[in-house]
């Protein structure tokens, strides 16, 4: 008898053995992966160029919102450099909490962007928690989140209101580090990238009031109006170009999206 239990701990160790190794390599090393920032303008651009288009709507309508096909370029490698494929992409999450802390929401998400029914039902607007990628990671470990919907088809699930200058990017539980190019995040050094959306949704959404999120109203549009009369820089108010300031280009485009919230122009 004690020589079967011997047997048997032996071999319980040798299957232990062979697991662990497979096992650690599938857990993401935040090390080895990154995202980084892309746009498709004619061809691929990422940094600046691609930020550019990161900008929207709380009704994600299909012209102005997210333009270029705005997208996130996610790498997973394990602690040996070697990709991770396969990763649902259920489990790759540009992830919020939904709404801020004065609205009772929190968690491991973005605390800042406003994407919840609760405080915005008039409009019918959805719980958004998790942006998911748009496919698992292929063999290289890469996939991408394209924020106006998968493929970069309207999605009328993603819709939410505020601005968040650090939205995390999630795999499996673990937060990447973010780089402005694929050349940075192959070079393992400091993040220089953090994601993040602006959206025409300027006032309105950080309150327990009902149903004054997730809109773009007069508030917006005035307040968008008094930052550039006042010739001061804000750059979550940055919508146009020239980049690095505030001009009638950023208050027409927050104008352009007067009226617009969860179901107006499009239902839903």
């Amino acid at each position: 008898m004690m020589l079967k239990l011997a047997k048997l701990g032996i071999a319980i160790t040798a299957v232990a053995f062979l697991i662990v190794p497979a096992a650690f390599a599938g857990v993401p090393d935040v090390s080895e992966s990154y995202f980084v920032p892309q746009a498709v303008v004619g061809s691929t651009v990422e940094g600046t160029a691609a930020i550019a288009n990161f900008i929207g709507c709380p009704n994600n309508e299909n012209t102005t919102q997210l333009t270029n096909g705005a997208r996130l370029k996610v790498v997973v490698r394990a602690s040996d450099g070697s990709p991770i494929a396969n990763i649902p992409a259920a489990d790759i999450c540009l992830l919020f909490n939904g709404g801020i802390p004065l609205q009772g929401f929190s968690g491991a998400g973005d605390d800042s962007v406003v994407a919840n029914f609760q405080y915005n039902p008039g409009a019918n607007c959805p719980d958004v928690r998790c942006i998911q990628a748009d496919a698992p990671t292929d063999a290289d470990g890469t996939t991408f989140i394209t924020l106006h919907g998968v493929g970069n088809v309207r999605d009328s699930g993603r819709k939410w209101g505020g601005w968040a200058g650090d939205v995390p990017v999630m795999v499996l539980g673990f937060k990447l580090p973010g780089y402005l190019t694929t050349a940075d995040g192959e070079a393992h050094g400091l993040s220089n990238y953090t994601a993040h959306v602006k959206t025409a949704d300027l006032q309105g959404s950080r309150t327990t009031v009902l149903n004054q999120g997730e809109l773009v109203n007069s508030a917006d549009v005035l307040g968008m109006r008094g930052f550039v009369n006042l010739g001061a820089y804000e750059y979550w108010l940055d919508f146009q170009a020239p980049a690095g300031a505030l001009n009638s280009s950023d208050y027409f485009y927050v104008r352009g999206h007067n009226t617009h919230s969860c179901n107006i122009p499009n239902a839903p």
